[in-house]
């Protein structure tokens, strides 16, 4: 499959909101950036279950919330931020129910981004559920 820009809901996501529903699991929190998704030529996809190459460490320090797009609280969001600890092309971003391996949630691909070292950058996330 050729490189493209998609954010999907991956197969383990669907098992986490269902485990969530019935009072079990982990609330997925941890994001991480990758590289490599475009000299893959790797789009997003539901069956996903890791980044083509993760860089730095997963972020987790915020707790998804909930608004309301249009139905009440119809949408889950989260929303961390990274600092680039040296310079990196990222081009992926994956939602994790933990801080190391874990369950990816959502897989998501997209043009390159540059960072140089100490450059910030907050990656947001809404789902709608409809």
């Amino acid at each position: 499959m050729a490189f493209g820009t998609a954010s999907v809901l991956t197969s383990a996501g669907k098992a986490i909101v269902t485990n969530l529903l019935i009072g079990s699991g982990t609330v997925p929190k941890w994001l991480g950036l990758g590289v490599g998704a475009t000299g893959a030529d790797r789009t997003a996809a539901v069956g996903d279950t890791a980044l083509s190459s993760q860089t730095g460490s997963r972020v987790g320090t915020n707790n998804p919330t909930r608004t309301t797009t249009t139905v009440a609280n119809d949408t889950w969001n989260l929303s961390q931020t990274f600092t680039a600890s040296g310079a990196v092309a990222i081009d992926e971003a994956g939602i994790f129910d933990a801080s190391t391996s874990g369950n990816m949630f959502f897989s998501a691909t997209f043009p390159v981004v540059n960072l140089l070292s100490g450059d910030s950058i907050t990656v947001s996330v809404a789902i709608q559920y409809t």
